[in-house]
């Protein structure tokens, strides 16, 4: 009877079954503890592709990087957490990635990056993490026929949804964009 309900509340779908859900708690911290400095696993948060007024960043590490600090001339953003191996976009020209704390993505806590896809008339935002995290916003990347960023905008935050499950929210965005949402882990 719990596993049909659980069916059931997940429309179809049978959740992870992980120790939040056993329990009733959630392992994500809403602030850890990472010095800024250099991966101790010599991976680096790179520029991997780059377009006028926009870029996507990724990490190249197997720590999680987290409170990424990323600059073009005096301008700063903040990107909350990169998992191993993920990519972000980043509405700044010709961008550098700075100070990052480094930390075990277990430390994380079962933190999975929110994912958006773009649907007519706005975006729908998809958190498979176990509590609503903190919108910060989210990157807009646009590209040509070819695959070339050709730009990008920034959403603030209040258009952006870190809540868990999905949720569309209006938004102009074009059809075939990207969006990269900042979710960070806490109010920090």
């Amino acid at each position: 009877m719990v596993l049909g309900l659980l069916v059931l509340l997940g429309r179809g779908k049978l959740p992870a079954l992980d120790e939040s859900l056993l329990t009733g708690a959630c392992a994500i911290p809403s602030r850890v503890t990472a010095v800024p400095g250099p991966a101790p696993d010599g991976g680096t948060v790179r520029v991997s592709e780059a377009g006028p007024g926009a870029a996507v960043l990724e990490n190249t590490g197997t720590l999680a990087a987290y409170r990424i600090a990323v600059t073009a001339g005096s301008r700063t953003v903040e990107v909350p957490v990169l998992t191993p191996g993920q990519r972000i976009g980043v509405v700044l020209d010709r961008p550098v990635a700075g100070a990052a704390g480094w930390l075990p993505a277990e430390a994380l806590g079962g933190f999975t990056p929110v994912t958006a896809t773009v649907v007519p008339g706005g975006v729908r935002y998809r958190s498979g993490n176990c509590r609503a995290l903190t919108s910060r916003g989210a990157a807009v990347l646009h590209r040509d026929a070819a695959g070339r960023i050709t730009g990008g905008e920034q959403l603030p935050p209040a258009s952006v949804s870190c809540a868990v499950g999905e949720k569309e929210l209006p938004a102009g965005v074009a059809p075939g964009s990207e969006v990269y949402p900042y979710c960070a882990l806490g109010a920090e």
